[in-house]
């Protein structure tokens, strides 16, 4: 197909067309007065011209507020999983959409269609059209012209209509589009490209009328400047959470999933819109919350006007105003935008400690292909289980289909495990397939998911998605001194490499393991760490909040006992486990005594959904923690945002 032909279309022949393309297809179009404008299936309500911008941005036609991901179903023996598929009886085509929202599209195509491709996104989106009328005036918000999304469309549709006086100018953008003009060929008159001088003409005079006009040219700098400005306080505190904000934006793609039963033997797993100014969307297990009010507000602006674009390379903010429009308290980005370059200029401070770093990603192609979709678990059955300590267990399983077990690397990864009917929880993977025939899993109770898992007995079933995450690089640790510290069920990722490394000894410089607990019952790994003190180049410390006598153990931190260990610091690595507080603490005094922070490798938890990168709720700055990590070193840990 030739690229943008062009055609006109007398306006007093639109509704013929829509009706020849209604035919085959479900056409829809603004229906409604004033702000209160949805597209509504052609007929349904009289279409209207006379409009602004739609209420709710297009995306809620292929991203529904809800809707189902899986469902599930056990018979006493055997536990079935089906992916649930969102097709509809008819192809969609969206008529009238404006450019802040098909430039949402764009974005949230590439978001949910890049890495990990969310299928049920996919299955609506391939069945649905969307036609652009470029927009002539401007609401009290817009403020497109600024961030460069507008005002005519650019993106995200496959016509594109500007109207002028009797006719439409229509520029094909894809075969999609090209279709629905075969199909309506008598209608319409192709012509060249002569007519575009009118066209941006026109596009010059609409933007011009914005009354709304920012220079956004050193915002991020700006950005940089006012991290911990003043005027957040005064922003978080006039925020209720209502959420309206996020609900209305046209690039906002967080979502949470719950589950719903029809009994105990049935059920499935719904995921709908969340919004990171819920003041639980980060919260973790045992209630630790890394953002308080003022970094919720913070992030919802630095993910719009930097983290986003950072990342994908697609504005965040397309500019349609609709989160100032719809904000019972009056927080305006708009006004927020000129705080910013305000207080930058009367208080430039050095830029904020965080600079987003290169992100990387470790794309596995077995959540691609999983048996039922990227958010289906596969089923696995508990074959053993172990009490580790009084709040710790360790589950063995394995997957009902023997062709799922196969070596992946697990060298620090995760997998989300579910418990049907509750929920699921990510879990590191101690040791996997390579060192045995069995999945292995250690985790603490601490909620509720992994209280119900705690009570799980041999022969029961879980489902299992992963493993995700980037791993330990175990290779590049090969002729290196290795330090791993971790204090109770933290101890577990750690294993993933200290079990190989014990295996190929002779590949390792001197080895320590580290083991820090308030007693030794609450040690993981007790018997195996005996077993490790065996090797000969491995050695075992441990620091113990309170004397035993089972050990030789020094009562206080680990940290003490760190500048006795005489080692080569510079041909030195660490593998930390812990709390973001206690890995800080821990990594100040490594590089005191001359590691480089590129040498020092942690794992960071946060609250995790979706495993994929896609639900938002672990996302620090730019970084999605379930893909980008959950290995960081500690270096790219302090490029984070300092709220983590």
């Amino acid at each position: 197909m030739e690229a943008n032909r062009l055609y006109t279309l007398n306006r007093d022949n639109l509704d013929q067309v829509l009706d020849i393309w209604n035919e085959d297809s479900s056409v829809y179009v603004p229906v409604g007065k004033g702000r209160d404008i949805q597209l509504l299936p052609l007929g349904e309500g009289e279409r209207t011209e006379d409009y602004i911008n739609l209420t709710l941005p297009v995306k809620e036609m292929v991203f529904e507020q809800k809707e189902g991901l899986f469902k599930w179903c056990f018979d006493g023996e055997e536990m079935e999983v089906e992916g649930l598929a969102h097709n509809h009886s008819k192809n969609r085509i969206l008529f009238g959409v404006r450019a802040c929202d098909t430039y949402g599209i764009a974005y949230t195509d590439r978001f949910y269609l890049g890495e990990f491709p969310d299928p049920n996104y996919k299955s609506r989106r391939d069945e649905t059209t969307i036609i652009a009328v470029n927009c002539l005036k401007a609401g009290q918000h817009c403020f497109c012209t600024s961030v460069g999304t507008g005002v005519f469309s650019t993106m995200g549709h496959d016509l594109a209509l500007t109207p002028f006086d009797s006719h439409y100018l229509v520029e094909v953008d894809t075969p999609r589009g090209q279709e629905l003009i075969n199909k309506a060929e008598s209608f319409f008159t192709e012509i060249d490209d002569s007519i575009l001088e009118e066209k941006n003409d026109l596009m010059a005079r609409v933007e011009e009328s914005f009354p709304l006009k920012m220079d956004l040219t050193n915002l991020w700098d700006d950005m940089a400047k006012t991290f911990n400005a003043d005027f957040w306080l005064d922003e978080a505190n006039a925020c209720i959470g209502c959420t309206g904000c996020t609900n209305v934006c046209p690039t906002c793609t967080c979502f949470n999933v719950v589950e719903e039963n029809l009994d105990e033997n049935h059920g499935q797993r719904v995921r709908y819109w969340d919004s990171c100014q819920i003041d639980h969307f980060t919260r973790n297990a045992e209630h630790h919350n890394p953002r308080d009010a003022i970094s919720r507000v913070r992030y919802r602006i630095y993910d719009k006007l930097k983290y986003i674009e950072e990342r994908f390379g697609y504005k965040g903010c397309s500019g349609c105003g609709r989160c100032t429009d719809v904000c019972p308290t009056y927080i305006s980005i708009i006004d927020i935008i000129g705080k910013i370059q305000k207080a930058a200029k009367e208080n430039p401070e050095p830029p904020a400690i965080h600079q987003i770093t290169k992100i990387r990603h470790e794309i596995m192609d077995r959540e691609i292909k999983s048996q039922n979709g990227l958010f289906s678990p596969d089923v696995a059955t508990i074959t053993r289980v172990k009490q580790e300590t009084p709040d710790i267990k360790r589950l063995f399983m394995k997957y009902d289909d023997p062709d799922l077990h196969k070596n992946y690397e697990h060298k620090g990864q995760f997998f989300q495990v579910t418990v049907f009917g509750e929920g699921e929880v990510p879990l590191s993977i101690p040791y996997g397939p390579e060192m045995t025939d069995e999945l292995v899993f250690d985790f603490k109770n601490v909620g509720s998911v992994t209280d119900k898992l705690f009570q799980m007995k041999e022969g029961d079933k879980v489902g299992l998605r992963g493993p995700y995450g980037r791993a330990f690089p175990y290779e590049s640790l090969k002729g290196r001194n290795l330090i791993f510290i971790g204090s109770g069920v933290a101890m577990a990722p750690l294993r993933t490499v200290i079990e190989p490394v014990m295996v190929n000894h002779e590949d390792f410089k001197q080895v320590f393991v580290m083991a820090s607990a308030l007693r030794y019952e609450k040690l993981l790994y007790k018997e195996e760490m005996i077993e490790w003190a065996k090797v000969p180049n491995l050695t075992v410390k441990y620091a113990l909040k309170d004397p035993t006598d089972k050990v030789d153990a020094y009562s206080g931190y680990v940290n003490d006992l760190l500048p006795d260990l005489d080692l080569d610091w510079s041909n030195t690595t660490a593998l930390l486990c812990a709390s973001p507080e206690r890995i800080k603490k821990l990594a100040r005094d490594l590089m005191d005594l001359g590691m480089k922070p590129t040498n020092i490798l942690v794992t960071l938890e946060t609250h995790m959904r979706c495993g994929a990168g896609k639900c938002g709720h672990c996302k620090v700055g730019g970084h999605y923690m379930c893909v980008d990590g959950p290995v960081f070193n500690y270096e790219e840990m302090m490029a984070l945002p300092p709220e983590y």
